[in-house]
């Protein structure tokens, strides 16, 4: 059992719930626009290509990156973590499905197979969210084949054979991401405040990236909202940031990484799931060192 309990919502209707109520508050919200280039000089000027403006470039006296895991920003940054050269935590690929499909909704489902791994949970109108997550190389050996990959080396698991062959596919899936990178990056960038996965991506087999995306927003709206009615400097709400980021999620992500390793596996990974069920009262402090507490 998790400690916190929890629900499930799809992203698509979390953003535009979001969206909704930053608009009511009377936030701008520009949709089908895109920042090209940002720099700074005492404010920052962002370079945009939009289809809802004519407007080229905006200027703003706090800037926030929550553009997720990668972005052309990153390479323009040109951000150490692209570099990285530890394959067991760079380029991997995520799949997701809608489904429907009879499985317990109060159940959070964890499937492994060889080089990765897939989870299931309820969202929202009955409906479940399928994601796994396996390696490049992995694909490249189906021939680039989604659906061959499933077949061949995700139905060997049998749990995972019954969910594939007993759901319907809601239209508008799979839909894939790649180059997701789990290494280590900066939560500062040129004074620009990093959010989310753009300031660091926890494993998914920790399940919390979301919420961790949500606290992010929270302590950096802490700074700016003393930075921007003159409380403290820009420096000193970068610094204390940096510095609450790294108290509540550093060890949270070194920990999803460490646990990355044990999966996709084969013996290693039944090895961690079999210790787990010999020793149930372990299960308890790593999800506590994954999940974090309430905020």
């Amino acid at each position: 059992k998790l400690p916190l309990g929890g629900f499930g919502i799809s992203r698509f209707l979390l953003d535009l719930q979001l969206a909704q109520l930053a608009e009511a508050t009377g936030v701008q919200v520009v949709t089908e626009t895109k920042v090209d280039a940002i720099r700074f000089s005492e404010t920052f000027l962002l370079d945009i290509a939009s289809r809802r403006t004519d407007c080229k470039q905006i200027r703003a006296r706090v800037c926030c990156a929550a553009y997720g895991k990668r972005s052309n920003l990153d390479i323009k940054w040109k951000r150490p973590f692209l570099e990285a050269v530890d394959k067991k935590l760079d380029n991997f690929i995520g799949i997701k499905y809608h489904l429907e499909g009879d499985w317990d909704p109060a159940l959070i489902g964890l499937h492994n197979f060889e080089d990765g791994y897939c989870g299931l949970s309820r969202i929202e109108e009955g409906r479940y969210c399928l994601c796994y997550m396996t390696t490049a190389a992995s694909l490249k050996r189906c021939g680039n084949d989604i659906r061959r990959l499933e077949a061949e080396v995700l139905a060997v698991n049998p749990h995972l054979r019954k969910i594939l062959a007993t759901s319907r596919i809601l239209d508008g899936f799979p839909v894939t991401i790649s180059q997701i990178n789990f290494n280590s990056k900066e939560t500062v960038k040129d004074h620009v405040l990093m959010l989310g996965d753009a300031a660091g991506m926890i494993t998914p087999l920790c399940g919390n990236g979301m919420s961790i995306a949500f606290h992010t927003g929270k302590l950096a709206f802490e700074g700016i909202h003393r930075y921007l009615h003159g409380s403290c400097s820009r420096e000193v709400m970068e610094t204390e940031y940096a510095a609450s980021w790294n108290h509540h999620f550093a060890a949270r992500l070194r920990t999803g990484r460490r646990l990355q390793r044990f999966f996709g596996r084969k013996a290693l990974s039944n090895a961690f799931v079999g210790l787990f069920r010999t020793f149930p009262f372990l299960a308890g402090p790593v999800i506590r060192m994954t999940h974090g507490k309430p905020f």
